[in-house]
């Protein structure tokens, strides 16, 4: 059986690396959130980007920045390039998941339990084919928790002591989640070293110093590389702790949303499954064998949370994907302890079909099916694609013509328009004014008035006013003198075009009125100077 429990396990990660390589070779656009951390990637020099700040609200590791850049030497900066290294990590997230579920577990097979539910969470898919660093926080976590536990449950090794402060000098530059992490867990082998006599108290802390002060650097690092805007503390403050929504409440919140979209969970009883890891730990720290590691698999967990509720680190989605693999491995250990019980009271084959019934349970409640993992993938992540809109845009430009995005789709023009060489100089940005009312008429600025042809491209992800399609904002202010001669959705990203003259017997309805800015580098202010309007 443990051959082919070996098997399935490594069945399991084949699966979830074709899965990832298979969204990786599908070469997506860029989606917006990939756009603002690439238009630094592809606009800043090496000094710059490691110096900071990141344009438009972005924060991402040094290290992690500067893998990027080899990269993009190397390879150029096209989509599939500017992903290979969170391809490459999320597929060794899977490797190393085995290895630590290996562990955790007797009965080989279910170390197959924690690698399937990573190759379809969609979140953890989605992210291993993104230039985002969300893999690389699952794979050095995952990777200091498997160090932790030799370093626990095995013999003097000075090569896997040099490997491990190495890793918790190095980690905290790639991966804030490593950077959350790893205080905790260094202390937890610490302490554990220092109990068994192997080290003393100060040759604990005279090991740990080193890395300690490359963590604090690092983190004083990130802090200055990330630039904060009130959109950006906004839109993060459900998952910080601030006292407004009361302690019950914001427990409740954060909780579920964790449940459902890194555990993937259904949104039933999503917090009572939470109990399932728990009680996975639990069960490990009932075995003797496993009792002094069992407490690492909730560690980066419980450091996620006590940032969160210092409100030093929002507590929520692709942040928080770091304290997945350990969660994860937890269930294989409950599963792996009801196939033990229940073959010894009733023999080995009635074991492992309780555990099998056990798997298909979890499979009910948590695990994504093919067809939700491609429907998750398909029209939940990544729907914005400004590439064929600005490509459409590039293949029938004119002289005198001006294109018009919303503001927030900005960072699509600094990636797709520059690399398309539309001219920058004729690209501008909307947003609202100050002043809501709606009105017939509104001013227009020279700019855009004297254009023979008028772009609007626009996604509807992020408003230009409250509740209402960016595509109906942006056209409203022009329908009292121009007409649209051309629409065209390309995948939530519409494309209009505009020509002076208002359409025949059109009453334009009254609309909120915009104001203009040039479109501007990657760096330039989110709220910069309107043009003069006529």
């Amino acid at each position: 059986m443990g051959n082919v429990g070996g098997l399935l396990v490594w069945a399991a990660v084949l699966a979830g690396i074709v899965v990832r390589v298979a969204l990786w070779w599908q070469d997506r656009a860029f989606w917006r959130d990939e756009l603002a951390l690439v238009q630094s990637l592809d606009a800043y020099p090496l000094q710059k980007l490691l110096g900071g700040p990141l344009a438009d609200t972005q924060s991402a590791p040094p290290g992690w920045l500067l893998l990027e850049r080899l990269v993009s030497l190397a390879l150029g900066t096209g989509e599939r390039a500017y992903r290979l290294i969170p391809l490459l990590l999320g597929c060794g997230t899977l490797v190393l998941v085995a290895l630590l579920a290996r562990r955790f577990v007797r009965h080989t097979w279910t170390a197959a339990i924690p690698v399937l539910a990573l190759a379809t969470l969609s979140q953890l898919v989605f992210y291993s084919a993104q230039a985002k660093q969300y893999t690389t926080d699952t794979f050095l976590v995952t990777a200091m928790l498997v160090v932790a536990v030799g370093l626990i449950r095995g013999g003097p090794s000075r090569r896997l002591e040099i490997g491990w402060y190495a890793l918790l000098a190095v980690g905290p530059w790639l991966s804030h989640g490593f950077m959350l992490a790893a205080p905790l867990v260094a202390l937890w082998v610490g302490i554990l070293q220092w109990r068994r006599g192997v080290r003393s108290p100060l040759g604990v802390l005279v090991r740990l110093a080193g890395p300690g002060l490359s963590l604090l650097l690092a983190a004083l690092w990130a802090r200055h590389l990330t630039s904060l805007s009130p959109a950006f503390e906004s839109y993060w403050a459900p998952f910080m702790h601030t006292g407004d929504s009361g302690f019950l409440s914001w427990n409740h919140f954060v909780w579920e949303d964790f449940a459902i979209r890194e555990l993937g969970f259904t949104r039933s009883g999503a917090l009572a499954l939470l109990a399932l890891p728990v009680l996975g730990v639990v069960v490990a720290f009932a075995r003797r064998w496993s009792r002094s590691t069992a407490v690492l698999l909730v560690l980066p967990l419980v450091a996620a949370y006590l940032f969160a509720f210092a409100g030093m680190y929002p507590f929520g989605r692709r942040l928080v994907l770091f304290c997945v693999p350990g969660l994860v491995v937890a269930l294989a250990t409950l599963v792996d302890a009801v196939v033990g019980v229940v073959s010894r009271a009733r023999g080995r084959w009635v074991g492992q079909a309780a555990g099998l019934f056990g798997v298909v349970g979890l499979g009910l409640c948590a695990w994504t099916t093919p067809a939700r993992l491609d429907l998750n993938l398909r029209y939940q992540y990544g729907t914005d694609d400004y590439r064929v809109a600005l490509q459409f845009v590039e293949s029938r430009w004119k002289q005198g013509d001006v294109l018009v995005m919303g503001n927030g789709d900005r960072v699509a023009f600094r990636v797709y328009g520059v690399r398309l060489g539309l001219p920058e100089e004729r690209a501008y940005r909307v947003r609202a004014v100050p002043d809501g009312t709606r009105r017939v008429g509104c001013p227009l600025p020279a700019e855009i008035t004297s254009a023979g042809r008028i772009w609007l491209v626009t996604g509807d992800a992020v408003p230009i006013l409250p509740d209402e399609r960016s595509r109906h904002s942006a056209i409203s202010p022009f329908l009292d003198r121009y007409r649209r001669v051309y629409f065209a959705d390309k995948g939530h990203v519409s494309i209009q075009v505009l020509l002076p003259g208002p359409a025949h017997g059109v009453a334009p309805p009254p609309a909120g009125c915009l104001s203009f800015a040039p479109v501007g580098p990657a760096g330039a202010p989110g709220r910069a100077p309107a043009l003069p309007v006529e």
